[in-house]
């Protein structure tokens, strides 16, 4: 959003589509809604943090003043699969400490 901001010279990104691979999280849905995107697309839906109609529906929120059209489950399986395979085999467990 901030790169296309800079590109177009003005921060309203008015007519112009996000398109990304997981469902936008609370902090990026209100970007996406300050920037006045038009449309939102994404594919694989975050039932832990999904803020465009999982978890929260911030991007349609009725009391927000510019709610931008949400298209989800675009190649659906082809963006989850990444994910997955990345936290089947990222080991989350903190390392030794280093002082």
């Amino acid at each position: 959003i901030r790169r296309a901001a800079e590109v177009l010279g003005a921060w309203r990104l008015t007519g112009c589509t996000l398109a990304v691979t997981l469902e936008p999280c609370t902090m990026c849905a209100g970007a996406i809604v300050q920037s006045r995107l038009d449309r939102v697309v994404y594919g694989a839906r975050d039932e832990k943090a999904g803020a465009a109609g999982s978890l929260w529906d911030v991007i349609r929120d009725r009391r927000l003043n510019h709610r931008p059209e949400v298209v989800s489950g675009v190649l659906e399986e082809e963006c989850a699969r990444p994910l997955i395979r990345f936290f089947r085999e990222t080991d989350f467990r903190p390392g030794p400490s280093v002082g």
